[in-house]
C-alpha cells in the first residue's frame, strides 16, 4: 500500500516496461525491436529497410532520460559523434534483426510463456499477477500481442547472442597464467635527472639561432590573421540590470518549498482507513467518523498509536510496523499528506487528514539531515530569479540584436548604444585562434569570410555558446607570409635550450643504464623505493609504470630508464617480482573480466562480418 501512496507510481511501471522492451544487449545496440514509424527523413537504411527519424529521436530521448537519472552532461547528445553511435547501433540492431529472420532462430509459445511468467516485473508476492501484467499493458498503450511480439523477438536476439558465446573457449590455466601476471608486484628502486639542471648550462649564440631558422624557414610561416572588434550580448550580462524584491522572493519560496529541503527527511506512521471516489457521500461520512473515533482514542493514550494502527490500518504493509512509513524527503508522499508532515514537531499527532486514497492520523516519529529555512536559501533563490528575469529579456531581445547587426553591418554602434554593450578587441588571430576563441568554428568562419574581410561588415550574430550572442567586425587582416626572425627569435631559443637539454639528459642517462647493465657502473643514490602493482602506481606517470612492467625480469636485478616527457629521466632499477601471492578472489575477477573480454570481441567481429556483406547507407545530414 506504501507504493500506492507514492506520487510517482506511474513514473515507476514507465520504467518497468522500459526495462522490458529495451533489453539492454552490450552487443544489440539500443532499440533491438525499433520498427519505422513514419515516412519523414530517414538517418539510414540497412538491406533496403529505413531507419527513420522517428527512431532515432525515440532512442536519442531514450538515452536523455537515462542521462537525466544518472546527473549526466545532456550536451553530449548534441555532438555527431555521439549521434554516430547511436545510429551505428540501430544500424547493428537491424543487422541482427535481419540475421534472426535469415538463421530461422525461433521462440516457441511455450518458451515465450515460461519466460513472461518468471519476469519479476509481472509478478506480485513472488508470483506472476494477470492484473499487474494488464496495468502495465496498458499504462503503455500496447496490446498483449504487440508487448509478447517484442519480447519473442528479443529472445531470439538473445538466442545469437548465446550461439556466439558457445564459440568461445579459451584454458583457465592459462587465464590463470595471465592473471597472475595482471596482478603482479614489482619492486623498484628510482632516481630521477631533472632537464632543468641541464638547461642551466645549455649556451647558445645568436648564429646558432639564427642558423637554425634559417634552416627552417618554412616552418615559421604566418597564417593568415584577423585582429576583431566584438560586443557579446548575453543573459549573465543582463543579471546586473536586474532586480528583485523580497515579495517575490518569498512567494518563490513558498511555491517551491520542497526544492529547499536540503538533506532533510522526516520519518512517520500512519493509520489509513480507505475512502476513494468510487464511495459514496455517506460511506466517506462513515470512514470519516471511525477515523475521528480512533483519533480520540489516541488522544487519551498517544501510546496505543502502534497497537491501533496494527488493528486498524488498511495499508498493511505499514500496518505490520504499527503504522512505521520509515523516512522519505519532500516530493515523495502525495501533497495533503506531506504538507502536514512537514508542518509538524516531532512527537506531534496529526488531525485526521484527507487524501485521494483516504483518512490518515499521522505521527511524525523523526526528523533527519539539514533542515534549511527561508533565510538559507533566500540568495540563492534570488540569485535564480534574476537569472530568470534576464533571460526573458535576453530571449525577446535576441531577434532584435541579430536584426540590428545585420541591417546596420557598417558599425556595432547600433547594438553598443542600445543595450549598453561593452567592445572588446582581440590580439591578431589565425583561423584556428579564432576558432578557440569561443570554441565554436561558425564563429571563425564569420570572421574569415571574404566579405567581412573586404567590407569590414559585422558578422552575423553567432550564438556561440547558449544564451551568448556575438557579432564581430574585422579592424584588420594581414595576409600569411613569412615571420621575420626578430618576431621568433626567442621562440627559437626556447626550443634549442629545451632540445638540447633534453638530448644531454637523455645521452647522460642511457650511460648510467649501460653501465649498471654491465657491472661498470657504480649505482647512484636511489630516492625512491617502491612496490607497485597495475593498479596502484604509486603516483608514477603510466609510461614510467609501463616502462617497469615490460622489463625483462628472467635476470635480477635488472635495470632500464626512459625519458618522461614531463622533464626527467629515470633509472630504474627492478629487483623483485611476485607473482604468486594472488588471492583466489583476484583470479576468479580476472577470469570474468577476461571471458567478458573475449565474448565482447567475438560479437564485435561478428557485427563487423554482418556490416561487411550489407548495404548500409548513412544520411550524414542528421549528425549535423
Amino acid at each position: 500500500m506504501l507504493e500506492t501512496i507514492r506520487n510517482g507510481l506511474e513514473k515507476k511501471w514507465a520504467k518497468v516496461v522500459l526495462a522490458i522492451i529495451v533489453v539492454p544487449f552490450a552487443l544489440f545496440g539500443i532499440d533491438s525491436y525499433l520498427n519505422s514509424i513514419g515516412t519523414n527523413v530517414n538517418v539510414a537504411s540497412v538491406n533496403g529497410f529505413n531507419i527513420s527519424n522517428q527512431d532515432f529521436q525515440r532512442s536519442m530521448a531514450v538515452l536523455k532520460e537515462r542521462l537525466d537519472s544518472e546527473g549526466g552532461d545532456p550536451t553530449i547528445l548534441q555532438s555527431p559523434e555521439f549521434k554516430k553511435n547511436v545510429i551505428d547501433s540501430l544500424i547493428d540492431s537491424q543487422l541482427i534483426a535481419d540475421a534472426v529472420s535469415k538463421f530461422n532462430f525461433r521462440i516457441s509459445d511455450n518458451q515465450l510463456s515460461t519466460y513472461i511468467v518468471g519476469m519479476p516485473d509481472f509478478q506480485d508476492n513472488g508470483k506472476f499477477s494477470q492484473e499487474r501484467y494488464d496495468q502495465i499493458v496498458q499504462y503503455n498503450g500496447l496490446t498483449p500481442k504487440k508487448l509478447e511480439s517484442r519480447i519473442r523477438n528479443d529472445m531470439a536476439t538473445q538466442q545469437i547472442q548465446g550461439t556466439l558465446a558457445n564459440l568461445t573457449y579459451y584454458p583457465s590455466e592459462l587465464i590463470n597464467d595471465v592473471a597472475k601476471i595482471a596482478y603482479q608486484k614489482r619492486h623498484v628502486k628510482l632516481y630521477d635527472i631533472l632537464q632543468l639542471e641541464y638547461e642551466k648550462n645549455i649556451k647558445l649564440t645568436d648564429d646558432d639561432v639564427k642558423k637554425f631558422y634559417d634552416e627552417n624557414v618554412n616552418s615559421f610561416i604566418r597564417p593568415d590573421q584577423v585582429k576583431i572588434d566584438f560586443v557579446v550580448y548575453s543573459v549573465a550580462g543582463i543579471v546586473p540590470s536586474v532586480s528583485v524584491v523580497d515579495d517575490e522572493i518569498k512567494k518563490f519560496y513558498d511555491e517551491n518549498k520542497q526544492n529547499y529541503e536540503g538533506s532533510e527527511e522526516r520519518a512517520a506512521s500512519h493509520i489509513l482507513l480507505l475512502a476513494d471516489n468510487s464511495m459514496s457521500d455517506t460511506e466517506k461520512a462513515s470512514v470519516k467518523s471511525q477515523a475521528d473515533d480512533i483519533l480520540v482514542k489516541i488522544k487519551k493514550n498517544p501510546k496505543q498509536f502502534n497497537d491501533l494502527a496494527k488493528k486498524y490500518s488498511q495499508d498493511p504493509e505499514s500496518a505490520k510496523n504499527g503504522g512505521s512509513l520509515g523516512s522519505f524527503k519532500r516530493g515523495t508522499m502525495v501533497k495533503p499528506f506531506e504538507d502536514t508532515v512537514y508542518s509538524m514537531k516531532k512527537g506531534d499527532i496529526s488531525s485526521v487528514v484527507q487524501t485521494d486514497f483516504g483518512y490518515h492520523i499521522i505521527r511524525l516519529d523523526d526528523i533527519k539531515g539539514d533542515q534549511v529555512s527561508y533565510k538559507d536559501v533566500k540568495p540563492q533563490i534570488k540569485g535564480e530569479l534574476m537569472y530568470q528575469k534576464a533571460l526573458e529579456i535576453y530571449n525577446s531581445n535576441a531577434d532584435d540584436f541579430s536584426n540590428m547587426v545585420y541591417e546596420k553591418k557598417e558599425s556595432l554602434d547600433s547594438v553598443i548604444d542600445k543595450y549598453k554593450l561593452e567592445v572588446q578587441q582581440s590580439d591578431w588571430l589565425s583561423k584556428e585562434d579564432a576558432q578557440q576563441f569561443f570554441n565554436n568554428p561558425v564563429f571563425s568562419d564569420a570572421v574569415f569570410d571574404k566579405t567581412i574581410i573586404e567590407n569590414k561588415f559585422n558578422t552575423p550574430a553567432i550564438e556561440v555558446s547558449p544564451n551568448n550572442l556575438v557579432s564581430a567586425r574585422v579592424v584588420d587582416f594581414r595576409k600569411s607570409d613569412t615571420m621575420p626572425f626578430a618576431e621568433v627569435e626567442s621562440r627559437i631559443k626556447e626550443f634549442l635550450l629545451k632540445r638540447n637539454a633534453q638530448e644531454s639528459l637523455i645521452n647522460d642517462g642511457n650511460k648510467i643504464v649501460e653501465d649498471l647493465k654491465s657491472g661498470n657502473g657504480k649505482e647512484p643514490k636511489w630516492i625512491d623505493d617502491l612496490t607497485i602493482d597495475r593498479a596502484d602506481k604509486q603516483g608514477l606517470s603510466d609510461a614510467i609504470a609501463e616502462e617497469i612492467f615490460k622489463m625483462n625480469a628472467s635476470k635480477l636485478p635488472a635495470y632500464s630508464g626512459i625519458y618522461d616527457p614531463k622533464g626527467e629521466y629515470m633509472v630504474i632499477k627492478l629487483d623483485k617480482v611476485d607473482s604468486e601471492n594472488i588471492s583466489e578472489e583476484d583470479i576468479t575477477f580476472f577470469n570474468d573480466e577476461f571471458s567478458r573480454a573475449i565474448d565482447k570481441q567475438i560479437e564485435d567481429s561478428y557485427l563487423m562480418d554482418l556490416r561487411d556483406d550489407a548495404n548500409i547507407n548513412i544520411n550524414s545530414k542528421i549528425l549535423n
